[in-house]
């Protein structure tokens, strides 16, 4: 009997220790940022330019802008992990190209910005930046989130009301993502819920999904998830057969038919 209460004691011991360490390294295993700021010259991207903003909480968040048709809906981006704006902005040539305006806005811990990253921090700070463009006098403001941006996108849907919504790549929420993936008691641990399906359940604007197939980081059933839960009349997805999760955010016309929606 005694030998069981040891082995019972060695392996709450044991379940603790595995559970206190995963809980506190979760960071460093779900996001992979670029410490280092580059800037939109040092990329070559000199149609836009820096626009930081003050956030809620006293923040500096970095942001890129470029000035387009005011009478074009504004294209308010968010990127994705395993990187920084300046990752992903050449990507964005597609709209600048077209002539409509982007903000794409930098993410706590990316690229040297300071401040607390929680889950209502990302939220507010995209609403922040929302507000931003109101007061440009913007009066369609599309949000397009790519795979970790799109939880920030829906996200913002529940803090304003969002004139259209486009993900690339997205995940229903952190927690099913998590438990998809050969990692014990992961889903109970998290910090970050991002629970995107929670919100996109209560959207009813225009909603634009699109992914791969043959995504092995994000399957692409999330997207399908989302789509079925979406009450909007105005959803579209497209599910593509032969990109994977990086290469088809380099082509994508679909987004430029669903803009013209706003015009």
């Amino acid at each position: 009997m005694k030998k069981f209460f040891k082995i019972l004691l060695f392996s709450l011991i044991t379940l603790l220790i595995y559970c206190g360490v995963l809980y506190s390294i979760q960071e460093e295993l779900i996001f992979y940022p670029n410490k280092h700021y580059v800037s939109p010259q040092k990329k070559s991207l000199d149609m836009f330019e820096e626009k930081p903003f003050i956030s809620h909480d006293g923040t500096k968040i970095m942001a890129w802008y470029y000035k387009g048709d005011i009478d074009k809906p504004a294209i308010l981006f968010f990127h994705g992990n395993a990187g920084q704006i300046a990752t992903f902005a050449p990507e964005l040539r597609l709209l600048t190209e077209n002539n409509y305006t982007v903000f794409a806005v930098e993410i706590r811990g990316f690229a040297g910005i300071k401040g607390k990253l929680t889950q209502e921090n990302l939220f507010k700070d995209a609403a922040v930046a929302f507000d931003w463009l109101k007061k440009e006098g913007y009066k369609t403001i599309v949000v397009y989130g790519y795979s970790f941006g799109t939880s920030i996108a829906s996200g913002l849907t529940s803090l304003r009301d969002v004139d259209g919504l486009i993900l690339t790549s997205p995940f229903s929420s952190l927690e099913s993502l998590v438990s998809e993936m050969p990692i014990p008691l992961a889903p109970y641990l998290l910090k970050y819920k991002l629970p995107s399906i929670k919100y996109i359940s209560q959207y009813k604007k225009p909603l634009l999904l699109i992914h791969s197939k043959k995504d092995k980081l994000i399957p692409y059933h999330h997207s399908q998830w989302l789509y079925d839960a979406c009450p909007s009349d105005h959803k579209v997805i497209h599910l593509l057969e032969k990109e994977n999760h990086n290469t088809f955010f380099r082509n994508q016309p679909y987004i430029l038919d669903f803009l013209k929606k706003f015009e």
